[in-house]
């Protein structure tokens, strides 16, 4: 696919026309990922983890986001920063993993930063003409905290990020999001070999419980109980509700969660779970007793990174038993995991046929729909 395609590329019209997803290229065309890279990622706000991850002034935890080495820090004052690791004399690297400091210290010629990237100190430059610390600094990307995720955006120009979420968060002031706390992360120790989107679409839809997961999520939430929303935001919500009459004892089959339900919740909400997708790439699941949060990177047409992020509340993350609790959670998540990679892998692999095509879509996939719009909206006008 040319560049100059995406001004072609075909108009996402009403649902009632008759709804089909992207062309096949859109998930296999290195040209079109760059595309999305310029008119998306680079404009967009992304969704980097949970403000809680850096609880403390000095925590920090290093981040890869779209071929950029980055910092996620929280300052003295309290204020969160996503920065560049990279020094701005030779360009090493001044921090990786994750952990606690008072300043980032480059290890090559130990120039040293503030935990707002301001430069603190250079050693033996008073002699260099012109040079001067107030003048030098790790660049800082635009950063806002929304209901405890912090999003990041690396235009400067780009419109603010929580107007556009007010009535999400209304949605779902119940579960108190900015209260939770990351109590686990689990790494995808495995090459994620599939697209973005088809990450995005793969997570939204419940269609598919039917056949990927006919064993472990049919019979809790089945597919013809879900129902997609149609929000007026950058953002799709689904919720699946749980079999009509029992919760707990078919969510036992497959690793039930051993936690309290979040007592703040409505009785609906109680008996239901929704899948929130914050568009392009923040995928969020509310469930009754704890809440779940993927960390998705794209780094290539055919690859990401993924991690997922597992939050309670205060109160539950005080709980002696909490550890065998989170266990029995990501046991869980793993079966459902492996069926994903199967069909996600594979569906990567037909997208690259011939005789692939965007084939109609069933009224359980609205939500790749949504997301279809708002990829041709960016790409074809290259603005918000």
């Amino acid at each position: 696919m040319r560049p100059d395609l995406a001004n072609e590329l075909p108009r996402v019209g009403a649902w009632e026309e008759g709804p089909r997803g992207l062309p096949p290229a859109c998930y296999t065309s290195p040209e079109f990922y760059a595309i999305e890279m310029d008119r998306i990622f680079r404009r967009d706000w992304l969704c980097v983890g949970r403000a809680d991850e850096v609880s403390t002034p000095g925590d920090y935890l290093s981040l890869d986001l779209l071929g950029e080495p980055l910092v996620m820090v929280r300052d003295g004052a309290g204020e969160i920063h996503v920065l560049s690791r990279i020094c701005r004399h030779r360009a090493m690297p001044v921090v990786s993993g994750a952990g606690h400091t008072r300043a980032f210290v480059c290890p090559y010629h130990t120039w040293s930063y503030g935990l707002d990237g301001r430069l603190l100190g250079a050693p033996e430059m008073s002699q260099t003409p012109g040079f001067d610390l107030a003048d030098c600094r790790l660049p800082r990307l635009r950063t806002e905290v929304w209901e405890g995720f912090v999003f990041v955006s690396f235009d400067p120009d780009a419109p603010p990020l929580g107007p556009s979420l007010t009535r999400l968060a209304a949605l779902f002031r119940n579960y108190d999001l900015a209260r939770l706390k990351t109590v686990r992360r689990v790494p995808f120790e495995m090459e994620c070999s599939w697209n973005w989107k088809l990450m995005c679409e793969n997570f939204m839809e419940p269609y598919h419980h039917i056949g990927t997961h006919r064993q472990s999520l049919e019979p809790l939430m089945p597919a013809r109980r879900s129902v997609t929303l149609d929000p007026e935001g950058p953002y799709a919500v689904v919720h699946m509700r749980y079999r009509e009459g029992d919760r707990s004892a078919e969510h036992d089959r497959w690793g039930a969660s051993p936690l309290p339900l979040i007592e703040t919740l409505s009785e609906d909400e109680r008996n239901r779970a929704t899948l929130i997708h914050i568009f392009p790439t923040g995928l969020l699941t509310l469930l009754p007793d704890h809440v779940e949060f993927y960390r998705m990177f794209p780094e290539g047409p055919g690859r990401i990174h993924l991690e997922k992020l597992i939050c309670v509340t205060p109160e539950v993350a005080a709980r002696p038993a909490l550890e065998a609790e989170v266990a029995e959670i990501v046991r869980g998540f793993l079966t459902i995991r492996d069926e994903d990679i199967t069909i996600c892998t594979a569906v990567q692999e037909g997208l690259g046929s011939r005789f692939a095509e965007p084939g109609r879509l069933c009224h359980l996939e609205k939500a790749i729909w949504q997301l279809a719009r708002y990829v041709a909206t960016r790409v074809r006008n290259g603005t918000p």
